[in-house]
């Protein structure tokens, strides 16, 4: 396949952006055929590309000998680009009824689907340099989305979020130009572009790449540079689902695997502080995440605090910097993806359908919402590692990575302590919903709650569904992940 096929799935949501904003649509339904076909179109594009990808690069222009804007489709691009080209077209069907409850939704979703074409660039992108461009110009199209409601509330969290964003930008551009002056700026190679250094590194590259972890970790969320995630669940929530299971913090996580494993050499780094300072900082991450969600009555903010934690178990196999640490990273990462996409379009449900948003005013919401609750249910197990779902898949891999290095044996600790904390705070959920107490009166507090239209139901249902057939059918994709981490693909 010609390699300029590659600009389709950034050109066809910037055009379809602009056409979006500009064109006078007779009506809401007319709009609504054209964003999906827009963004459905782009998916196609992308999967033509997965499965026929171009051989060679492209290289759109050189800024210098050493510094250029290319693209390129590898196995691990074709990870993220195929988690984003299956979870968009859902997201923005859920939209439609979402935010015909909302104001502004011309521009809501302009900047949606330009971001969409922003995100696959960095799928795409072939060295570490674009790469770092598209993951700056993603913080312009997703501010906004954050920022929708403009009230107080919108206005601290872009405000937070933009702060935080800056500072890890800043940190990751040191990384990028150490990078670059010392020659592993070309394009991306599983193992790393440098090929220079000796067995043992100096403390110069380092902290460069400990830099670069840091800066990029802030869209994965590490603590503590974790707050900007939790504010920004007052977006609407097809945005927040978005920001937290696939486009930002995946991104996040997406550029700390290409700056570990395809600039930065893994040998290089293993058994260094470097590497137990950002296995320590993800380890803490996993344990605070999941204890503040189960301290949280915010639904949506609850599944943020889970998101905070579920990123780092898969930043934890990254860390341990083996094949098989990689392939765990991968199959959770895709697993993650699809449940809490899910479990915040669940809040979104009981957002719009009965304007709640704390646990304690949900009570017995089981009987009023019981499609929703069910897709609840049925993503909350998958998130707490209930065989043969994607949560357990996951674990699972990265248990028996982690077991292979006496470092990974401290993770694997965290990894069950969050275990037993994830089953507290889903669990609790479905227990606020259909256990709400003795003598309690269903019948009032569901008088005029329903579960929302088709559009809505509609993603919740598949999602909920591929929660456990990623489970059921993950050892072909293992395979897939296995033989990316060993540089086959």
């Amino acid at each position: 396949m010609n390699e300029k096929l590659l600009l389709l799935p950034i050109i066809i949501p910037a055009v379809s952006a602009l056409l979006i904003t500009t064109l006078n649509f007779r009506d809401r339904t007319q709009r609504n055929i054209f964003i999906e076909s827009c963004v459905v179109l782009n998916t196609l594009a992308i999967i033509l590309l997965v499965l026929y990808p171009p051989a060679n690069s492209l290289m759109l222009f050189r800024f210098s000998e050493r510094a250029g804007f290319a693209l390129k489709l590898d196995g691990l691009g074709m990870v993220f680009a195929v988690l984003i080209a299956v979870l968009w077209p859902l997201t923005t069907l859920y939209a439609f009824e979402y935010m015909s409850h909302e104001h502004r939704e011309t521009s809501f979703f302009g900047w949606f689907v330009l971001t969409y074409g922003v995100v696959a660039g960095i799928a795409l992108s072939a060295d570490l340099l674009t790469l770092y461009l598209f993951y700056e110009v993603m913080t312009l199209t997703t501010l906004p989305l954050v920022m929708h409601e403009m009230d107080g509330r919108a206005r601290y969290a872009g405000r937070k979020y933009l702060t935080y964003s800056v500072a890890g930008a800043a940190c990751a551009f040191i990384a990028l130009t150490y990078a670059m002056s010392q020659g592993g700026g070309e394009s991306f190679r599983l193992g790393g572009t440098f090929g220079i250094w000796p067995n043992k590194p100096d403390n110069i590259l380092l902290w460069a790449w400990f830099l670069g972890f840091l800066g990029f970790g802030v869209k994965a969320a590490v603590f503590p540079f974790h707050g900007w995630l939790p504010s920004a669940s007052v977006a609407p929530t097809p945005v927040t689902a978005l920001l937290h299971a696939v486009a930002v913090v995946k991104a996040g996580v997406f550029a700390v695997i290409r700056l570990t494993w395809y600039v930065f050499e893994p040998e290089t780094l293993a058994g260094t502080w470097a590497q137990y300072a950002a296995f320590t900082m993800v380890c803490v991450t996993i344990i605070y995440g999941s204890s503040m969600a189960l301290a949280t009555q915010h639904l949506k903010r609850r599944f943020a605090y889970s998101t905070i934690s579920q990123l780092s178990y898969i930043l934890l196999g990254v860390l341990l910097l083996t094949p098989e640490g990689l392939t765990g990273a991968l199959t959770h990462m895709g697993g993650h993806a699809v449940m809490k996409i899910n479990l915040f379009f669940c809040a979104g449900a009981v957002l719009c359908q009965t304007e709640r948003e704390y646990l304690f005013d949900m009570r017995g919401l089981g009987l009023g919402m019981p499609k929703t609750s069910l897709a609840l249910l049925i993503s909350g197990l998958a998130l707490c590692g209930l065989p043969p779902s994607a949560g357990f898949m996951g674990k699972w891999q990265l248990g028996t990575a982690s077991a292979m290095l006496s470092m990974g044996h401290g993770g694997i600790l965290m990894l069950m302590i969050s275990a037993v904390l994830t089953v507290l705070y889903v669990f609790s959920i479905f227990s606020i919903f259909i256990m709400p107490g003795k003598n309690f009166d269903f019948k009032t507090a569901n008088r005029g709650v329903k579960d929302p239209g088709w559009e809505m139901l509609v993603p919740l249902g598949i999602l909920a569904a591929g929660s456990f057939v990623y489970g059921l059918y993950a050892e072909p994709m293992i395979e897939f992940f296995t033989r990316i981490a060993q540089g086959i693909i």
